[in-house]
């Protein structure tokens, strides 16, 4: 029977994705991590068997926080569809823009890294699906009753992506300004579209 976990884990989880965030996978230390936590080396192994245990789960933490902030863009109710989704891409560069550092996003990070694993590939597009349902469930609360389930579907896997973009422009250095008029221009097509549709 295993010993009690002698940390908080939510602290450690927290910890853990600022490390893999910065760091990558490859390139954190749980040493690193210890240091940083003060929770020994023996007592991570013991909690999460490995490093890539404890990775997947900090990952999942990060993942679920990704999601929770595209929820988060459309806790207000706002009119119309070209509203609705500028408010989505605002908050997505908000969100770049608390990390002056411009790690990018952990997901996208870890993709690149990692993306041919499974147990990663299984997390990241349940990740995804959950943001495209959050968008597509905005949406319909804005589009008109006759407009075409399948293209709102498709309408939030392009905002989606998108917005994913925007996130690694604001790596690459790009102006925040850049980056909200490029996402007023989709949310504008946006409407356009789903108003034909």
């Amino acid at each position: 029977m295993s010993r009690p976990r002698t940390f908080d884990e939510d602290t450690l989880l927290d910890a853990a994705v600022e490390l893999f965030w910065v760091h990558g996978y490859k390139g954190a230390s749980l040493t690193h991590l210890s240091a940083e936590t003060g929770v020994t080396n023996g007592s991570l192994y013991q909690a999460y068997g490995s490093k890539w245990a404890l990775f997947l789960a900090a990952y999942r933490r990060y993942c679920a926080t990704r999601v929770a902030v595209v929820v988060g863009a459309f806790t207000e109710e706002r009119d119309g569809i070209e509203r609705t989704v500028n408010a989505y891409f605002d908050a997505i560069v908000d969100d770049c823009l608390a990390h002056p550092d411009r790690r990018g996003c952990l997901m996208l990070n870890t993709i690149s890294e990692l993306g041919t694993d499974a147990d990663i590939t299984r997390i990241s597009a349940g990740t995804v699906d959950a943001m495209e349902a959050a968008v597509a469930g905005a949406l319909v609360r804005v589009t008109p009753p006759a407009a075409d389930p399948a293209m709102i579907t498709a309408s939030a896997a392009h905002v989606v992506a998108l917005s994913q973009a925007l996130i690694q422009l604001s790596r690459m250095g790009r102006a925040p300004e850049d980056l909200r008029r490029i996402g007023g221009q989709a949310a504008a097509s946006t409407q356009r579209l789903l108003q034909i549709a």
